[in-house]
Order: structure tokens, then C-alpha cells, then sequence
């Protein structure tokens, strides 16, 4: 296969990579030669344009059939113009590259593309038939033949993909578009049906996801991203709240499955879990500690994740017919050749990441009385311990965990907490309205500034000394590097410190008397990064053991991954890329050279959630954030532009 001949996206016209292109997003899509090993990519087509690499094996005509039947499926049928007129568009193209087709049909298309380009309500109709009058206009010759002479055009092979910026953006692609669109027709339980196609844990995502799909939302380039994590908290929520809970009924296991065994019962065991039974697999779980949950249960605070909704989802898998052993650890209790020889024939190793990380300076060690690893006060708190509070708390980090240990500290009665972090507050990589609730509560911060040593007395905390930092040279990430400045040395009084500064796995579970998994230089265990393989026969692992300290959703697609990877391994005995991450491969190859323009008109702000008055959170770990009202939830789902996106490869097999 040869380079990118010929493309034309946004209209502009895209020819082979030069030299100079280098960096550029072109030749990133240029790098796409194959789909799969042995499978060759011939053209790309998508909601802007289309891409030709091999313009021998190219059917232009058939081509544009094949990409406009899937538009029309996915019509919703809401407005006259997209469900209309996708349908007679589709219907002209299959006459034309029947055979059947006339002048007047060719005329008649590009009629038909302006009425749903100017009349379609969402996005998918704006787009709808851009890329096929880009074939008609750069092609006219072939589409003219074709119609004069009456030449028909066998159907060629294709790999097609519905998706959205959105989906796309969230590491499990959800079908964000589909479940707004239900709840904006009041259709709660089928909105919630449809996140749970992929997400076991929507009433909890929906309170502490990051949100990487709200701020790949195109309605922010109007005015706001829609609020999608509040409204999977809305859908959710109808449920908890139900006066009669509905659980789902125990799956139907296949007789003769195999057992699979999950090491592990956090957000990236549950997950695994939740899909292989619904697969038909028996699954056993073994957690190391005495609740579901893993770092959703011990690490994330009551004001943000109230025990009981994490709680009452982790029932769902229990009642599907997942079996839970509690206080089982890798290492002390079994090991993975125990697992093999109880006759489990898959394993999940998902054990997370629950060490804390050190800051390495003067009077960390011995851990003097006041000092705790972030991690390990957060465990505490959850557990219901007693945390001896002092009058004053220094915690030190700029991520979520930080953020956490700073407001729980105050919920304790810390009378003064400090936040000290070496970079900037932009820079940090906490949630930012996390960072604003924890100002907002009092929270003291120190930017740019960095611990260089622990100040104690009798074995006592009594502060720590840091240091003002300025930006240097740009690191291996591309960020400004910290540097201390000379002489700024300053200390802050604080009987408790609590380091947040990140997380690793304990390696030493891993040892075992049968098998033994990699280990990286990092200290994560060693995994396929497409597959999750490890280098032990038929066990797997993802989540935060594998990519390190990362979110809570991130890991959860590390659970849906592994259970696809494991059911492909004990059907057919090897595991492939599958054909949804194939496809999102090739998306983001076609962003890179995507401009992504929304011409509507913006002015709609989204419905914020209501949260409770900082002079009545700070003293308890009630919940925060109040949720969407239904009324509030419809206007806001009404806000989704429903920018589904058709993307097409055109391939040898």
C-alpha cells in the first residue's frame, strides 16, 4: 500500500505527506497502512471527507453507497430532513451503483445533501452527506460513467463505526448520545440500560468520574460541555432512589464454562467481572480487604462517594451471581498456581494500587507521630478510625488524592490545612472543580513551593521546611521543570503532614510458588498493552497495577478490556485486537487532522448541581453535591447536539 494519494477533509484537498509534514497530522494518517497484520487499508471515509490510499482497490461509487446506508440506519427519525432524506440518498446511491442510475439521480443527491446539511436537527444530519458530495465533486468521471453506461459496482468490504467525541473520549466509549437522548424522552430505565451495556458502576461514575467526555463535548465550543456526568448520576439515582429496589436476575451460566478467577474487587475487578458473567462465565473474586469497592471504597471520601451507593452497586454483581472471598490476599492466602489448580482456567490479577509514595527528604524516617501517607489517612477515615487530629495539616501533592486528604482533614476539625504543591495551580492535575470546592472551604494553598525537610520534636511533627520553586527547562513530558530558588527556604508550623504525591503497587504479593508475572521497571506488572496478557499463560491484569496510579473509569475500561480478552482466550485459545479498538485507531488518526468546527448558535449554559453551604459541609462527610432535578436533568439532556459520526475503512478482507 502507498501513501495518502488523495484526501480531502473540511474542504481542503490533502495530498501525499512531504518531508516538511513530518510532525503533522497528515502524516500521522498517512502512517495508517494496514487495519489489521495482512490487511491493508484502501480509503478512509468519514464525516468530513474521505482519505484514498490505494487507488487501484478503490471503489469510489460503492463506496459511497456503503458509507451513506450506515447513515441512514442511524437517522433517528426526529426531523423530516435527516430521516427523509438520509433515506432517499441512500436509496439514489444504491440505484446509481446498481446500475439503475440516471443523470437526474446524480443532480437529485446534491439536492437532497443541502436539505439535510440546512434542515437536520443534531449533528449527525449536518454531516450526514458531506463526505459523499466530497466523492461526487473530486469523482465526477466515475459517477458519470457509471450512471451513462449503466456499469454496476460489487460490494467491496468495509469496517464501519458509530461514534461521537464524546464516546470516543471516554476510555469505555460509552454510548453518551444514545443514553441522553433517553432521558431527555423520559426513558430512565432504558438510559440506564444503555450506560450498563459497558458501565456496572454508573451511580458512582457518575459522582467522581473525571470526565474526559465532558471536555471532549462540542457544546463547549458554544458555550458549555453538556453536564453528562450529572445526568448518569440523574439516571442512576432514579434507581437508588426506588421505593422497590429492582436488582438484576442471576445470569444464566453456559453449562461447561470455564472458571475465571479476579484477583481483586475495585472498580477494574468489579467491572471484569460484571461482563464475564454476562458472558456466561462463573466468576470467583478474591479481595484482600473486608468490603467491595477498592480505592472507590477506601480512598475516595463520604462527601464525594457515599459508602452506600458503592455499596448497593457492587450488590448488582453479587446478584448476577458473582462470588465474593473477602479478606484473601495474593501472597498470604493463595497465589495464582492455587488459583490454576482449583481448576480456574482464566485469572484477572486487578489488585490496584494502595501504597503511598514518600517525599525522600530529612526527618521522614523514622516516620515521626503526625505523619501519614495520604493513602493511608484516606483509608483511616473511610475504615471509621480514629485519625488524632491536630490543629494544623500540611498536605503535600496537586492531584485528586491531595485534594481528598485536604477537605477530609478539615471535616476532622483541623483548625488550618495547608495544600503545598511545586508547580503551578494550572498545572495541577487535580479535578479543577475539586480545586475550587477546596478553596472555596478554606484550604490554604502553596503554589510552587516544595517540602526539603520534617521539623520535630520528641519524635513529634511540629512543621516542615520548603522551598520556592521556579519554572526551568521543559522535562521528558514537555512541562517547565520545578527548580528550587536560593535562599526562599521558609517553614509552616503543622503537627500532621500527609504526602499525596502518588501511589504503587506492592510487588511482593506477586511472588508465587507456580507462577511468576513480569514485573516492569516501574513496578507495574507487565501486560499487553491491546490484549492485557501477561507473561504467565492464561492470566491477565489491568487497572492501576498495570498503568499505575490512574482514574477510577480508566480502570474500569481495564475491566471491560480483560473480559473481552479472556473470553477470546477461551474460545479460540489467542486474543486479537478487537474491531471497536481498531476503528478507534483509525478516529484518532482522522483527528489529527480535523479542524472540528460547530456552526449553530450557542447561549443555552448548562444546569449546574446544586451543592450543600461550605458552613454546613465542612463539619460532616455528608454528600456534597445534590444532583440534577428531573426538570433540570430534561433541559439539560435537551442541550446534547448528538454529534454522532460515521467513520468508514475501506480494506483488502
Amino acid at each position: 500500500m502507498t501513501e495518502t494519494i488523495l484526501g480531502i477533509w473540511d474542504n481542503q484537498v490533502i495530498c501525499t505527506p512531504r518531508p516538511e509534514d513530518e510532525a503533522s497530522g497528515i502524516t500521522k494518517l498517512a502512517e495508517l497502512r494496514e487495519y489489521a497484520p495482512g490487511n491493508p487499508v484502501y480509503a478512509v471515509m468519514g464525516w468530513d471527507g474521505y482519505f484514498i490510499y490505494d487507488q487501484a482497490h478503490v471503489d469510489v461509487v460503492d463506496m459511497a453507497r456503503a458509507y451513506m446506508e450506515v447513515v441512514q440506519g442511524e437517522s433517528c427519525g426526529k426531523c423530516v430532513p435527516c430521516r427523509m432524506g438520509t433515506r432517499v440518498a441512500a436509496d439514489l446511491l444504491t440505484r446509481i451503483a446498481e446500475g439503475r442510475g440516471a443523470q437526474e439521480d446524480l443532480d437529485s443527491l446534491r439536492k437532497v445533501a443541502d436539505v439535510v446539511s440546512q434542515g437536520s436537527l443534531c449533528e449527525l444530519g449536518h454531516s450526514a452527506l458531506c463526505a459523499v458530495i466530497d466523492l461526487l465533486n473530486q469523482h465526477p468521471d466515475e459517477f458519470q460513467r457509471t450512471v451513462t453506461e449503466g456499469i454496476r459496482h460489487p460490494r467491496g468490504t468495509y469496517h464501519t463505526k458509530v461514534t461521537a467525541p464524546c464516546v470516543e473520549a471516554c476510555p469505555e466509549r460509552l454510548d453518551i448520545p444514545r443514553y441522553i437522548e433517553m432521558i431527555k424522552a423520559g426513558h430512565y430505565p432504558e438510559s440506564l440500560e444503555v450506560i450498563e451495556e459497558k458501565n456496572p458502576l454508573a451511580a458512582v461514575c457518575g459522582r467522581v468520574c473525571v470526565r474526559f467526555c465532558e471536555f471532549a463535548c462540542r457544546r463547549g465550543k458554544l458555550d458549555d460541555p453538556i453536564s453528562i456526568k450529572h445526568l448518569k448520576r440523574f439516571v442512576s439515582d432514579v434507581r437508588l432512589d426506588a421505593a422497590v429496589k429492582i436488582m438484576p436476575d442471576k445470569v444464566h451460566v453456559v453449562p461447561d464454562a470455564p472458571l475465571v478467577a479476579v484477583i481483586g474487587a475495585g472498580p477494574a475487578g468489579v467491572t471484569a467481572a460484571y461482563h464475564l458473567l454476562r458472558k456466561g462465565y462463573p466468576v470467583e473474586i478474591f479481595e484482600a480487604s473486608g468490603a467491595a469497592g477498592g480505592m472507590a471504597v477506601w480512598g475516595i471520601p463520604d462527601y464525594r462517594l457515599p459508602r452506600d451507593v458503592v455499596r448497593s452497586e457492587v450488590e448488582i454483581i453479587t446478584s448476577m451471581g458473582a462470588i465474593i472471598h473477602y479478606n484473601q490476599r495474593l501472597g498470604r492466602d493463595f497465589s495464582i498456581a492455587d488459583l490454576k489448580a482449583r481448576g480456574f482456567k482464566a485469572v484477572f490479577v486487578a489488585i490496584g494500587a494502595q501504597l503511598g509514595t514518600g517525599l525522600r527528604i530529612p526527618g521522614e524516617e523514622p516516620a515521626p507521630e503526625g505523619y501519614l501517607p495520604g493513602i493511608e489517612f484516606l483509608h483511616k477515615v473511610n475504615a471509621g478510625e480514629a485519625v488524632k487530629a491536630g490543629d494544623s495539616a500540611v498536605i503535600v501533592g496537586g492531584g485528586n488524592v491531595a485534594m481528598d486528604c485536604c477537605r477530609s482533614a478539615l471535616r476532622l476539625g483541623i483548625r488550618q490545612v495547608h495544600l503545598v504543591y511545586r508547580r503551578g495551580r494550572e498545572e495541577m492535575p487535580a479535578d479543577k472543580l475539586e480545586v475550587h470546592d477546596a478553596e472555596e472551604e478554606g484550604i490554604i494553598f502553596h503554589m510552587q513551593c516544595n517540602p526539603t525537610r520534617l521539623i520535630t520534636e520528641n519524635g513529634k511533627l511540629t512543621g516542615v521546611e520548603c522551598v520556592r520553586m521556579i519554572l526551568g527547562e521543559p522535562d521528558a513530558t514537555g512541562r517547565r521543570r520545578p527548580v528550587p530558588q536560593e535562599g526562599s527556604e521558609f517553614i509552616i508550623p503543622c503537627d500532621m503532614l500527609f504526602p499525596a504525591i502518588g501511589q504503587r503497587i506492592d510487588t511482593s504479593c506477586l511472588a508465587d510458588d507456580g507462577a511468576s508475572l513480569d514485573v516492569t521497571k516501574h513496578g507495574t506488572v507487565a501486560a499487553d498493552d491491546d490484549t492485557l496478557l501477561t507473561s504467565e499463560e492464561g492470566v491477565f491484569a489491568g487497572g492501576d497495577c498495570v498503568s499505575g496510579p490512574a482514574t477510577l473509569i480508566q480502570a474500569m475500561a481495564a475491566g471491560l478490556r480483560a473480559s473481552n480478552s479472556i473470553d477470546q482466550y477461551l474460545k479460540q485459545g489467542y486474543v486479537s485486537l478487537s474491531d471497536d479498538e481498531r476503528m478507534s485507531r483509525v478516529y484518532r488518526a482522522v483527528m489529527a487532522v480535523d479542524e472540528d468546527s460547530v456552526q449553530r448558535l450557542g447561549g443555552a449554559a448548562r444546569k449546574e448541581v446544586t451543592l450543600r453551604p461550605v458552613k454546613e459541609r465542612v463539619d460532616d462527610f455528608d454528600e456534597v453535591e445534590q444532583g440534577l432535578s428531573p426538570e433540570d436533568a430534561l433541559l439539560e439532556a435537551d442541550r446534547c447536539l448528538r454529534c454522532y459520526r460515521i467513520l468508514l475503512v475501506a480494506t483488502d478482507k
